[in-house]
């Protein structure tokens, strides 16, 4: 999969009859209920089993926007029809913010929301959406305010088929396939007031920003997976190959393996601490992006020094997760320079 341009919609279907759409959805809503930490488990399973960082990516980032999004801002109706939906495997969710030649900053996004008799216009494109290609549900973030230096944002549930909506053609990325990522382009798209999801222009401090962390966080746990995918499948090649005896690579192995746990407790500390609502994450989070850079390195040069002979889907899923390591590092870096900013400040 990790090759193919195609989304593999047969098994994301048999991913819904399978129930995996219902981890981490409180059971109100046909959720088996879970908490953060429950779904970085499971996206560490769904990783280390699968060999796919992609899938695992995609899987995990429709249960966050379930859960956080769906889960806590909508209604009781909206949840009725889109949430229940979604855990079943029958309504995929994308999270629309980032816009062409914008990016996600507050200060640059345009597409705006303007008031009519019966609801909202919306007008504006969007790009870089997780599951955009496939998605049945857009939760739109549009500009409901400008008036003021400050801008204000409502997010809006914009089903696929809503007159004045156009899906762009999947990216072409060469990374964390088959995880499709594409656009939406809204042209006076017209919807109802029932459209709102959370409070009026409050969207991006109630919605957006603690998304963010949350993503953070929760997104550790295919990593976790992928790295120890890695390890597996490194393994495995040095046995086949007889040499697993030579002391110095074993000394090479313990000191890999101890970095992969000592990952592994920092990210399970930081779900814990969503979980718990105690202790900012973020912390562990800078810390976790670091160590797993020292990782991607150790086990890169591990492989390189001994000439072990690794399998194709071992290198396919070392440029996935190198990939996504340089993702991670740019969004913790404008994290890291808020706080720097803060602290020298006082």
């Amino acid at each position: 999969m990790q090759t193919g341009q195609e989304f593999p919609m047969d098994l994301w279907r048999k991913m819904g009859e399978a129930g995996l759409f219902k981890i981490g959805i409180p059971k109100i809503h046909g959720g088996t209920g879970g908490k953060y930490l429950d779904l970085l488990k499971a996206g560490e399973a769904f990783v280390r089993s699968g060999s796919n960082l992609g899938l695992g990516l995609s899987w995990l980032f429709q249960q966050i926007i379930a859960r956080y999004v769906m889960g806590t801002f909508g209604t009781p109706q909206q949840c009725e029809q889109y949430l229940r939906a979604a855990t079943c495997g029958k309504c995929t969710l994308s999270f629309a913010v980032s816009e062409p030649k914008r990016g996600a900053s507050p200060k640059t996004l345009a597409t705006q929301a303007k008031k009519t008799q019966t609801g909202y216009a919306l007008s504006g494109e969007k790009t870089y959406l997780t599951n955009g290609p496939i998605a049945d549900i857009y939760i739109v973030v549009a500009v409901t305010e400008d008036t003021t230096p400050l801008k204000s944002f409502t997010a809006f549930i914009v089903p696929r088929d809503t007159q004045g909506i156009t899906v762009t053609p999947p990216l072409p990325l060469n990374f964390l396939k088959p995880s499709p990522h594409g656009g939406i382009q809204l042209n006076n798209c017209l919807i109802g007031e029932n459209a709102v999801l959370g409070k009026k222009e409050s969207a991006w401090q109630d919605i957006v920003v603690p998304l963010g962390e949350i993503e953070d966080v929760v997104m550790t746990g295919p990593m976790l997976g992928g790295m120890a995918a890695q390890l597996d499948l490194l393994a495995a090649a040095i046995r086949i190959n007889s040499m697993s005896t030579d002391r110095a690579l074993q000394g090479e192995w313990g000191a890999l393996s101890a970095l992969w746990q000592t990952l592994r407790i920092i990210a399970y500390e930081a779900a814990g601490r969503l979980d718990r609502g105690g202790g900012s994450p973020l912390p562990l989070g800078i810390t976790f992006a670091r160590l797993a850079a020292e990782f991607h390195a150790d086990i890169a040069q591990l492989s390189e020094r001994w000439k072990i002979p690794v399998p194709d889907q071992y290198t396919d899923l070392q440029r996935d997760m190198e990939s996504l390591g340089v993702l991670q590092k740019r969004r913790l870096q404008i994290r890291q320079e808020k706080i720097g900013a803060t602290l020298l400040k006082n």
